[in-house]
């Protein structure tokens, strides 16, 4: 190696370092230990999905690897259309490459090692009317299917090693995976305004909810934009969180972990929930979803809770490690077999 080409090697890396530390992505605007120890960010434009850990709350990047996705370009907006959708996704399920042969019989190898569940349609999905489901962060049995982009029927497609390399990274419902056309950068001083901006949403809506404050508290809903599977539009949940905060005595409410992850057109706040009434008691994952009003507000439109079902003083905080939680090792020929894996690199 020439002197020359060792001291670009060694410029090209520290501007890339530098980089990294003076522009971070939009999309993943707060991590935690809890909820995004890790993120999946998948890029469309480049075929590229980006693994990130928390660092202190800001994104680190662990590693890249290339992917196709929908067979066509754009987001997407029903059943059978061959987009891949873009958003705010979790994990929901894990199939095994066995879990796939019985669903689908020979034509399950087509999905390789295994496949991971996306949630999708999301509440704003599904507020926006699209349709379909299915999409899965998959591998495949014929891994030139990578290098051609676009050639899947929605989904997210890794080859074999990679899906087992990111799937020690991967816990159920904890890692989320976010789905962009394009990663936008931002100057650091401006991703920590906007982290601000969403994380002062937060702490507003929190404040009236512990106080009773219901000014504050119903100002940070979208008045015509909120919706609730249960409750409905604005107006009946306004009824019904009036008619709780009229009851006698005040609850306790502390959050917990929290990680704000933004898509093109809303955001995700999600965190961990410890309420104690004079009633009820619980602890949970609530997650808000968000969107900015005509004057650039961060507002609510749609909220989503999991109760845990244990106590908080019972819930041991263990730190994730990344293992083979999903394969019994990292080899896929021990999956799949070492025949089906010599033809699959041919």
């Amino acid at each position: 190696m020439t002197k020359n080409y060792l001291s670009f090697i060694l410029l090209f890396l520290s501007l890339n370092a530098s980089f990294a530390e003076t522009y971070l992505p939009a999309q993943l605007l707060m991590l935690d230990e809890n909820f995004s120890h890790h993120v999946v960010l998948a890029e469309k434009s480049t075929h590229t999905l980006y693994l990130f850990k928390n660092e202190n709350g800001n994104p680190q990047l662990v590693n890249k690897y290339p992917m196709a996705t929908g067979k066509k370009a754009g987001d997407k907006l029903f059943q059978g259309d061959h987009r891949t959708p873009e958003g705010i996704y979790s994990f929901t399920d894990f199939l095994t490459h066995q879990d796939l042969l019985n669903r689908h019989g020979k034509q399950g190898q087509i999905y390789g090692v295994g496949a991971f569940v996306m949630n999708y349609p999301n509440p704003i999905d599904k507020r926006n009317g699209k349709t379909g489901g299915g999409i899965w962060l998959h591998s495949t049995n014929d891994e030139t299917r990578i290098d051609k982009g676009l050639d899947s029927r929605g989904c997210v497609v890794a080859t074999n090693s990679n899906l087992i390399e990111l799937s020690k990274f991967i816990e159920l419902n904890r890692t989320p995976m976010v789905v962009v056309q394009n990663i936008t950068y931002l100057e650091k001083s401006t991703w920590l305004s906007q982290r601000g901006n969403l994380n002062d949403t937060l702490e507003s809506w929190l404040t009236g909810w512990q106080t009773e404050n219901k000014a504050l508290y119903f100002k940070s809903y979208h008045p015509s934009e909120f919706f609730d599977k249960f409750k409905g539009d604005f107006s009946n949940f306004k009824k019904y969180k009036t008619a709780v905060f009229n009851n006698p005595g005040k609850p306790s409410i502390e959050i917990e972990d929290v990680s704000i992850l933004r898509a093109k057109e809303y955001a995700v706040i999600t965190f961990k929930q410890i309420y104690n009434s004079n009633t009820v008691s619980d602890v949970g994952r609530k997650s808000l979803y968000l969107k900015q009003d005509e004057f650039y507000n961060w507002k609510i439109v749609n909220e989503t809770w999991t109760k845990s079902g244990i106590k908080e003083e019972d819930e041991e905080k263990v730190a994730f490690q990344p293992s083979m939680r999903f394969f019994k090792n990292n080899d896929p020929a021990s999956i799949l077999g070492a025949d089906f894996v010599k033809r699959d690199s041919n």
